[in-house]
């Protein structure tokens, strides 16, 4: 099974389905409500596009969902048979697909989320870096040297970028004379770090500083840096990956409601633009082909009749383009 996958993707509004109220309402409903789970989560461990194939190559039998989801064989049945009828699982090369998972999992999203973090782990890496020791704590000695010789203007903006670090932390009661000093005896980009790693410790550990100014000319001297650190603009970059990710999938999931409500309004006329006749026909159809739902409401009959027109309707429709 693919072991990389440890998570499925599972819509807010599934119980909200027409097609889950339908299988809600057979005899076993909630069992075949659990199964149904059971068997996404079974196409996530194995990872193989929706296919439910045991390490990648042997299908899934009846019998052998029936041990992995503990439920009796019979009950298996009844449930893939209910799926299959309303094509939320096909047989496809003698295995179970999940002709949807792609759907499910808004593959396409995660693709596009996954080519943008490419490019971004590409331009961070063409950066030049700082080289650094592969130990827990760093420690430098010395004083700061500039490489380049700083305006007194850079030196105002970076005490105040560094004032704005220490914003709401203890080190906020740093002065601008003791920061000053710093910057004048360590350099000011040194005293920027030092600043951040203050306060990013302290917002860890939210321990009580009785000495901020001697704890960050401490941290100045010595340039410890601790390995859990992470720079302000990897720290931002994850920020702004997060929200590009969850506006990407609110995006996605605003698209699929509407598809899903397109199709819901469609098929309601389509039926409606039906004769009585017809519409008993199909009716009496579905009842033939699904002996196990004899015993249900007229009104669920409706809707599942419903939904086997519509699906013929749009089979005959993609043939009909296929065949052109």
């Amino acid at each position: 099974m693919g072991s990389d996958v440890f998570w499925i993707k599972l819509q807010t509004n599934t119980f909200d389905s027409e097609t889950i109220m339908l299988l809600e309402s057979m005899p076993e409903g909630d069992t075949i409500l659990i199964i149904w789970l059971k068997m996404q989560i079974l196409a996530g461990r194995c990872n193989s596009g929706g296919f439910l194939l045991l390490n990648g190559e042997s299908p899934y039998s009846d019998e052998m969902l029936a041990t992995v989801f503990r439920r009796p064989l019979n009950t298996v049945r009844l449930a893939i048979s209910a799926f299959l009828k309303f094509k939320m699982v096909e047989i496809t090369d003698e295995a179970y697909f999940l002709p949807d998972w792609g759907k499910y999992q808004n593959v396409s999203g995660l693709e596009k989320i996954r080519e943008q973090t490419k490019k971004r782990v590409a331009k961070y890496r063409a950066k030049p870096k700082d080289v650094t020791l592969p130990v827990t704590l760093q420690v430098t000695q010395g004083n700061a040297i500039e490489t380049e010789t700083e305006t007194e203007r850079e030196i105002e903006e970076k005490q105040q970028t560094i004032q704005l670090l220490l914003e709401g932390t203890p080190f906020c009661r740093v002065s601008d004379q003791e920061v000053s000093m710093f910057v004048e005896r360590y350099g000011s980009e040194r005293v920027m770090r030092s600043a951040d790693i203050a306060a990013e410790t302290w917002r860890r550990d939210n321990k009580k500083i009785k000495n901020p100014g001697g704890y960050l000319q401490k941290l100045c001297e010595f340039h410890i840096v601790p390995d859990w650190y992470e720079s302000p603009e990897n720290r931002n970059a994850k920020k702004e990956a997060a929200a590009e990710r969850k506006s990407i999938e609110a995006q996605v999931q605003a698209e699929q409601r509407e598809a899903e409500a397109r199709e819901s309004l469609e098929r309601d006329n389509y039926w409606c633009s039906l004769s009585e006749e017809d519409r008993q026909k199909h009716r009496d159809d579905f009842r033939a082909t699904a002996p196990f739902m004899q015993d249900i409401k007229d009104d669920f009959i409706d809707g599942l009749a419903k939904l086997t027109v519509w699906d013929n309707r749009s089979q005959m429709c993609t043939n009909a383009v296929s065949s052109a």
